[in-house]
């Protein structure tokens, strides 16, 4: 999930006949937050990174083989869009397996859910820093790591439910 102090304006509630305003920030600083969870566990892994690029997408997945390998997990499989650092990577190598979705369908994506619900607490936020949404992001993302109900009910599927 890219984020940065660019506002992000969502709706809002005001007074009938009256325009809901806030204020805005047109910032051009932004990282990146990495996420893979388990839909099943409501277990959540997340890293935030500068670039959503090879390098960095290595790092993450080195980083979350050490924290699989640390629960004792068994197979994993991870789902994604087509960006090019997600299809760049030897996935074996790191003990993953890798299934692409189709194109411009993020609603099949559990982890799409998940940043869905942390937009709505940056939303119509004006941020000074990268500092300040990062930690934001971090609390958010600790809240969900102690709530693995909340995170099982936000991604579990029924599709997914079903495959297994």
């Amino acid at each position: 999930m890219r984020y940065g102090t660019r506002t992000h304006s969502r709706r809002r509630w005001s007074r009938q006949g009256r325009r809901p305003c806030c204020q805005l920030r047109l910032g051009y600083e932004w990282a990146y937050l990495y996420v893979a969870l388990c839909p099943f566990t409501g277990d959540v892994f997340a890293m935030l990174l500068p670039h959503l690029d090879k390098a960095g997408f290595g790092v993450f997945l080195r980083e979350l083989e050490l924290h699989l390998r640390e629960k004792g997990a068994g197979p994993v499989l991870l789902i994604g869009d087509g960006a090019a650092a997600h299809t760049a990577q030897p996935w074996e190598q790191y003990g993953l397996d890798w299934q692409r979705l189709p194109t411009a369908c993020p609603e099949l994506n559990p982890v799409e859910r998940f940043f869905e619900e942390l937009r709505k607490w940056t939303a119509n936020q004006v941020f000074a820093d990268l500092q300040q949404i990062e930690k934001l992001l971090e609390s958010l993302v600790r809240g969900y790591m102690q709530q693995p109900e909340a995170v099982k009910q936000l991604t579990l599927f029924p599709y997914i439910a079903k495959c297994v």
